[in-house]
């Protein structure tokens, strides 16, 4: 979630509560005849106000498994997760005086500490990725369909190659149906189907029998080498280490494909033109993975960590009061 002016109010608010939290703490431990302690009446009151805070923030998980539910908008919850989760932490620490303690009390403070980071580490990849993936991602797709897209761009290299060096020796994929611009197309006649599919198959062999683009053997040979052993293996779902430092950066993918354009007839640079876009277009895709990882990553600790948490502080919360 990105921070901006709609999370003054809750700012404020937390702000105020959090100022308040810290008088009575500081006037409850000059009066406090032992000094703060997690059993006094205001410990406990700290304690059950983090412990509800922490509640409230598990819950968030649940809202969101319901977008419509009336009990306010998700947006609104998301801010409260975020600024109420930093007042809890401060609540907590004044419940328990500053002092961890030991056993399960210093495992929860410690738990509680490695939560709050990761949120933190989380909100700044929220406020920073996007941002910076508008800037390095001009081609972004949905992340679940990259693999789709990643097969259909190395069908497309297969086809723009094979103009020039004709059958390329690889074993068939199967013709996937164009998607359109509102979506896949449809038939309404199963006949229709396959009419397509059986003039894809023909235009693809014809394809291969005879180059369309004629240049000399030597060349084809080198071309046709250099796309089978570095171009191809990168447009894959997951590339081979070797071609993923091969084409790093754009500027590498620019200098790979105007090398091969030094050493390649006039008639073929046409082709290496869109090898170069495809290229470029797979390498943007590995980064949008790259930093949908990085975005979403910091969950696989943060909510299971926060759920251990909140079961272990009810356990500490029962086993406090029974002895």
């Amino acid at each position: 979630m990105l921070i901006d002016s709609s999370h003054r109010p809750w700012i404020i608010r937390c702000g105020i509560i959090a100022v308040a939290a810290t008088v009575i703490y500081v006037a409850y431990s000059y009066t406090a005849p032992n000094g703060p302690s997690a059993g006094s009446w205001f410990g406990l009151g700290f304690g059950f106000a983090g412990t509800a805070v922490i509640i409230f923030e598990c819950l968030l998980s649940l809202r969101k498994k319901y977008p419509a539910s009336p009990i306010g908008r998700v947006q609104t919850w998301l801010k409260g997760h975020i600024w109420l989760g930093l007042l809890s932490f401060l609540l907590i620490l004044y419940h328990s005086g500053f002092s961890w303690g030991g056993g399960l009390a210093a495992a929860l403070m410690w738990l509680f500490v490695i939560i709050t980071v990761s949120g933190i580490y989380g909100l700044i990849l929220q406020n920073f990725i996007p941002r910076r993936m508008t800037e390095l991602v001009t081609r972004e797709t949905v992340y679940d369909q990259i693999p789709h897209v990643v097969r259909l761009l190395r069908a497309d290299a297969d086809e723009r190659i094979e103009y020039v060096t004709a059958d390329l020796g690889i074993e068939d994929e199967p013709i996937e149906e164009p998607i359109m611009a509102g979506g896949k197309k449809f038939y309404f006649d199963d006949s229709q189907r396959r009419s397509a599919m059986e003039r894809a198959v023909a235009a693809r062999e014809q394809r291969r029998q005879e180059a369309a683009i004629a240049i000399d053997e030597a060349s084809t040979e080198a071309l046709k080498n250099h796309y089978l052993q570095e171009t191809r293996p990168f447009i894959f779902p997951e590339p081979t280490p070797f071609t993923n430092e091969l084409f790093r950066a754009s500027y590498d993918v620019a200098g790979y494909f105007r090398h091969l354009r030094t050493i390649t007839p006039v008639a073929a640079h046409e082709v290496l033109l869109d090898l170069e876009s495809i290229c470029e277009e797979r390498r943007q895709l590995g980064v949008q993975a790259r930093m949908h990882h990085w975005l979403h990553g910091w969950l696989f600790v943060h909510v299971p960590l926060s759920f251990a948490f909140l079961v272990l502080t009810l356990v500490h919360a029962v086993y406090s009061l029974r002895y």
